[in-house]
């Protein structure tokens, strides 16, 4: 078989095809058929549309309440590194400042004419 061949027998294949006048209705009348299973169902009384209601209100409360102790776990966090900042700059104050008595205090020695000899 030559490449000519199969071209002309794919062309063939995959030339339009007409579907017909009644495809349409067809398709239409089945989508119609299947649509109501698709819906959402809402509740038909007022007593579960009140319970949905409810079942929402709570939602939201309840991620209102876990945003806010999110938020406030956050701060607390944020005291505590900063209560630990402050320790060790005071523990560094309070090494540096020996350090620099320590140095301070050391009587210096006699400078020789020839630094280095």
């Amino acid at each position: 078989m030559s490449d000519h061949d199969f071209e002309r027998q794919l062309r063939a294949a995959l030339k339009p095809v007409n579907p017909g006048a009644d495809f349409t209705a067809r398709v239409l009348t089945r989508i119609a058929a299947e649509e109501p299973a698709r819906r959402v169902r809402m509740p038909r009384s007022p007593a579960m549309a009140g319970w949905l209601g409810f079942g929402l209100a709570a939602s939201v409360v309840v991620a209102a309440l876990l945003a806010h102790q999110w938020q406030v776990r956050r701060i607390e966090q944020g005291r505590e590194a900063r209560r630990q900042l402050i320790e060790a700059l005071r523990v560094t104050d309070e090494k540096l400042d020996l350090a620099y008595r320590v140095v301070n205090a050391q009587p210096h020695a006699a400078t020789s004419p020839n630094p280095g000899a």
